[in-house]
């Protein structure tokens, strides 16, 4: 898919700019951009790539107004709810990347344009999960989008000459599903992520890098990663900085110190994987434009809330030599089943609390 502002070539790690490591980093954590004190986004193609992959088209006036609208609604909130005061620059800036430029700046209003983009994002989100809930649309449709939107990205990333030697979707099985959430301490349904799973294994651990930076741009957008569900055993944050000399330049530009680096939580820690299984893991709630389906709707209403629905979709991503071992032993997937099905089991049979 050629998008105005896009990078269309796999990223060399000698071109790895500061946007990507924020953006991979917030990736392989599992953070909020809530928590970001500021962009970095330094030029108009870094906001269009950044739009588009949400869902918006600044060249398209329906988007440009979509976002004015999340503009407006999130200046009055912090205005009546918190007593902001906000310059006209910022509350009707001329053009809307403005704002994400502004974002990323040293200008004195830097910080008050992130706190409007941060409680955009929040009104964003919630209006498309409700456009979600009042749409007459199938949960499969919107799985099979998502499936199609992904795959046709990573044969794009294959044919950019990316190092990927293994690729494969799939969604989980009903029966898959019910046995998931009897092991799950919480079974609800709606905390299942991993109903659409798509697995990439690359040549070297270094290569993931510019996989997932063109994942990135192209497809994932990094603010909806789902805060809390990442696993990264495999990239050392640190080390990667370290060993690649044009990325050192970078390290005191962080929103966080490399002190705060640190394992999985233990809410994204698998307990039926074996303790020597490495993986990197992450969630993300990935749009996807619904404007035909809004054609033909009989709420007239629904427009006002978008054109786009969230989906979530998770990504495994590991090293040949990784995902070698993990077939290994203890690490083998059908030890993984095994253990699950076992605690299973003991609930159904002997309830309580177990030691698994």
């Amino acid at each position: 898919m050629w998008v105005p502002g896009t990078r269309h070539e796999l990223v060399t790690l000698d071109e790895i700019k500061l946007s990507d490591i924020q953006a991979m980093r917030l990736i392989l954590r599992g953070h909020s951009v809530v928590d970001w004190h500021k962009l970095h986004l330094h030029s108009l193609d870094d906001v269009k790539r950044f739009l588009h992959v949400n869902c918006f088209d600044p060249s398209d006036e329906k988007d440009v107004q979509r976002l004015r609208h999340l503009l407006r609604t999130s200046a009055d909130y912090l205005e009546k709810t918190f007593n902001y005061h906000f310059p006209e620059e910022l509350r009707n800036p001329v053009s809307i990347t403005d704002l994400f430029l502004i974002a990323s700046s040293s200008s004195e209003f830097q910080n008050l344009a992130c706190v409007i983009l941060k409680v955009m994002h929040i009104v964003n989100h919630i209006e498309a999960r409700q456009l979600r809930y009042r749409l007459p649309v199938s949960e499969d449709f919107l799985y099979r989008e998502a499936e199609d939107a992904v795959n046709r990205t990573v044969a794009e990333l294959i044919a950019a000459g990316a190092p990927i030697t293994t690729y494969k979707s799939s969604r989980k099985s009903r029966d898959s599903l019910i046995t998931k959430l009897l092991a799950k301490k919480n079974t609800q349904a709606s905390q299942v992520f991993d109903r659409l799973r798509f697995r990439i294994v690359t040549r070297t651990a270094l290569d993931i890098i510019p996989v997932l930076v063109y994942l990135k741009d192209h497809l994932l957008p990094y603010n909806y990663v789902v805060p809390g569900e990442s696993r990264n055993e495999i990239l050392d944050f640190q080390d990667v900085i370290e060993a690649i000399p044009g990325l050192r330049q970078y390290a005191n530009q962080l929103q966080f110190d490399f002190q705060l680096e640190e394992a999985a939580d233990d809410e994204a820690w698998n307990r039926f994987s074996a303790a020597d299984f490495r993986m990197i893991n992450f969630i993300v709630d990935m749009p996807l434009r619904v404007d035909s389906l809004l054609k033909n709707a009989s709420d007239s209403e629904l427009e006002d809330l978008g054109y786009f629905v969230f989906v979530l979709v998770e990504f495994q991503i590991f090293d040949e030599q990784t995902d070698r071992n993990n077939q290994a032993g203890d690490a083998s997937h059908a030890k993984y089943k095994e253990r699950q099905k076992w605690e299973v089991i003991r609930r159904l049979v002997y309830g309580g609390e177990g030691t698994a």
